[in-house]
């Protein structure tokens, strides 16, 4: 009997498991009016669409002054699956990124774009955070294989607190401040990405670990316009197997 209990129970956690992993991605399709009914794990409140769950999500729709947030509080990855997303955000991030375990992955559908942005005139002390466009708490993850476009007019472009990886997709930045931050490091291995910015264009800003403040680019064409540093790295840097171009203008 007892046996039989728990070979009852084991087969139970198995049909639930694989239910779990046959329920597959989630599509959320959103406007400033809200997501149009109940999705396990996304709210919306007050124009701002938030994601509370690990899972894959594929978000297409516009906001015109809202925000897309992650605060996940559970351990498993999260993806974000870009598929035609406008997002302007007049008083901070377009897209804000919380404490995500292990990491968080944006993928670019093929054949899409997508445009994130924040208030040019936003009233905005730098050291204050979140300051980013696009606002990681957590490692983050970008590729595919559709387009991004990425706009601020008073803060950095692209920033992780954590890791920052490029593996594809059409990546355009235009930033009053820095275009690509990773604090402890930057590594791109794929995509053109083009990036415009008021001061570094990439860079990664952690001094107090040895193994950490790095930028590695392995593959991919990167072009940018900057005010200051093209590319900078508190401890190493190192460029193989892709073509950087870059202009200053100081």
């Amino acid at each position: 009997m007892k046996k039989a209990i728990i070979a009852m129970l084991i087969l139970l956690a198995l049909c639930l498991a694989g239910s779990a992993l046959a329920e597959g991605p989630v599509s959320v399709r959103f406007d400033d009016s809200g997501i149009g009914g109940e999705i396990a794990g996304v709210r919306f409140e007050d124009g701002r669409l938030l994601i509370t769950q690990p899972g894959e999500y594929i978000l297409s729709g516009e906001l015109t002054n809202g925000q897309i947030a992650v605060d996940c509080a559970e351990d498993g990855r999260v993806t974000l699956v870009l598929n035609g997303v406008r997002v302007h955000c007049e008083t901070g991030p377009a897209l804000l990124i919380g404490e995500c375990s292990p990491r968080l992955v944006i993928t670019l559908a093929e054949e899409t774009e997508n445009t994130l942005s924040d208030g040019a005139n936003l009233v905005f002390t730098y050291e204050d955070e979140p300051n980013g466009v696009i606002f990681s708490e957590s490692d983050l993850t970008i590729r595919g294989g559709g387009s991004l476009t990425v706009v601020s007019g008073a803060m950095d472009g692209i920033v992780s607190k954590d890791d920052l990886r490029i593996e594809g997709g059409q990546i355009t930045v235009q930033a009053d401040r820095h275009g690509i931050r990773g604090k402890d490091s930057v590594e791109i291995s794929g995509g053109t990405i083009t990036v415009t910015a008021g001061k570094d264009g990439v860079k990664s800003t952690n001094k107090k670990d040895i193994d950490r403040g790095n930028v590695i680019i392995t593959g991919g064409v990167i072009l940018i316009t900057c005010g200051d540093e093209p590319i900078e790295a508190e401890n190493t840097c190192r460029i193989e197997d892709a073509l950087v171009e870059f202009s200053v203008n100081k």
